[in-house]
């Protein structure tokens, strides 16, 4: 079970190098569009595409994509008198089978065929040397010498191994200076080879709030990253201040600023990377009566700034402005309000207060008149009804702008005054808008 983990975990890690080895490809000179070209040679003396089973002739084209990018390789095969064919390669050292995935180069490439003389009866040694500055780690001896003709395929095993100070990681073997990962292959030469581990260190890698407040939950976090790979910066929700977002992670080793989720190739040594904060911006809405939204003043500020809080744009009659209540603090109309941050959402709701007014009661009521503008209309005869049937919105001391003022209430109960508003206070205005009463207050009404 041991090994099966090991191969497992190989394959794994070494997908992982591959995507480091390839991030770290010096930029190609062309652009990110423009494709290159992969051609086959073919031109060898007796060289030949082989036909298909059916007898019937194949093709072997050249191939174009994006560099960087991968794709099949064909699984046609060749022949030619007196050899077996084993594959192709660009370099004469690192060979790709037939079927396997190739990456696209930066420039235009050649692959050329890899040949395996059938004479050739000489076979060489592969030795992977499985030691350390600790001495040998394979003591399982799961990597044995063996042997290969001259063009034959040299399968890099998926084996890992683990550094017995638990410091470093393998991952691939190295040959002629290359590292080669699992499943990769290089070409039998006409020598004995040998293949060192490619130790791979652990550092480690931390994430941090900074020297800031007002950070909600966790202030970091301390991982291990293995030096030569990439992984990927967290994302800009790790961490979470109030008034703040995330933009950036600023690494301890280069100065440089990286975005969040930014592929980075780790380096040989522990690095920190601290959260970049920028304020967030916020509406602050003043709202004098919640129901009230055509008198709403919306201002915009971002966090740590400071607003000059506004003076109030309605009148609501019997009651004076007592200010803005922002979580049990009265701002008044001219102070300086900070814009601290919230948790959650983009708006800070500011509520208007009301102070009752005690205003003296007139002699002389104005009967009808119950929204006190001067005149009896049927909006008043509307405004009584309201009373009566949203009391909590319309009767004196109700939540909204229009609400029965201690005047209102007064001028309203205009049928038989002293038995309270009734809707036959509301009819009794209405019959005087129709011309059916010549004045107000009244004592009987035909219905």
């Amino acid at each position: 079970m041991k090994k099966l983990f090991n191969r497992l975990t190989a394959t794994f890690t070494s997908a992982l190098l591959a995507v480091g080895v390839l991030g770290s490809m010096p930029v190609s000179a062309k652009t990110e569009t423009e494709e290159v070209t992969i051609h086959f040679d073919l031109s060898g003396d007796g060289v030949k595409v082989e036909d298909n089973q059916y007898g019937n002739p194949q093709y072997i084209v050249d191939f174009s994509g994006v560099p960087g990018t991968s794709r099949y390789l064909s699984d046609v095969g060749l022949e030619r008198s007196g050899y077996t064919f084993m594959g192709w390669t660009f370099d004469g050292i690192q060979a790709y089978s037939p079927g396997s995935v190739i990456q696209f180069p930066d420039t235009d490439a050649t692959l050329t065929p890899v040949w395996s003389k059938k004479s050739d009866s000489r076979k060489f040694n592969i030795h992977y040397e499985a030691v350390c500055e600790l001495g040998i780690f394979d003591k399982e001896g799961r990597l044995p010498d063996y042997e290969l003709k001259p063009g034959e395929l040299v399968e890099i095993p998926l084996d890992v191994f683990y550094h017995p100070t638990h410091s470093y990681t393998q991952i691939g073997w190295v040959y002629d200076g290359k590292t080669y990962l699992g499943q990769q292959k290089i070409i039998m030469p006409e020598h004995d080879i040998e293949l060192t581990p490619s130790w791979h260190k652990y550092c480690k890698f931390e994430y941090s709030a900074g020297d800031v407040d007002r950070i909600v939950g966790v202030t970091g976090q301390v991982l291990e990253r293995i030096a030569g790979l990439k992984t990927e910066l967290a994302e800009s929700s790790r961490l979470s201040r109030i008034g703040f977002y995330l933009s950036g992670w600023h690494c301890s080793v280069d100065d440089k600023v990286y975005l969040p989720e930014y592929s980075y190739l780790m380096p040989d040594e522990d690095v920190v990377f601290t959260a970049v904060w920028e304020p967030k911006t916020y509406t602050l809405v003043f709202r004098p009566e919640l129901h009230a939204e055509d008198y709403f003043i919306k201002i915009d500020a971002k966090t740590d700034t400071t607003v000059i809080c506004p003076d109030i744009n309605m009148q609501k009659p019997g009651y004076k402005f007592g200010g803005w209540d922002y979580k049990g603090t009265i701002y008044q109309p001219g102070d300086e309000f900070l814009v601290y941050g919230e948790i959650t959402g983009l708006g800070i709701p500011l509520e208007g207060v009301w102070i009752a007014d005690n205003e003296p009661t007139p002699s002389v009521p104005v009967y009808g008149d119950a929204n006190c503008d001067g005149k009896v209309t049927l909006s008043d005869a509307i405004l009584i009804m309201q009373s009566i049937g949203n009391p909590d919105a319309y009767a004196e001391g109700g939540s909204d702008a229009s609400a029965l003022t201690k005047q209102g209430m007064i001028n309203a109960d205009c049928y038989s005054p002293g038995d309270g508003v009734t809707n036959l206070d509301a009819l009794a205005v209405q019959n005087l808008c129709l011309n059916l009463i010549q004045k107000l207050p009244v004592t009987e009404i035909n219905e």
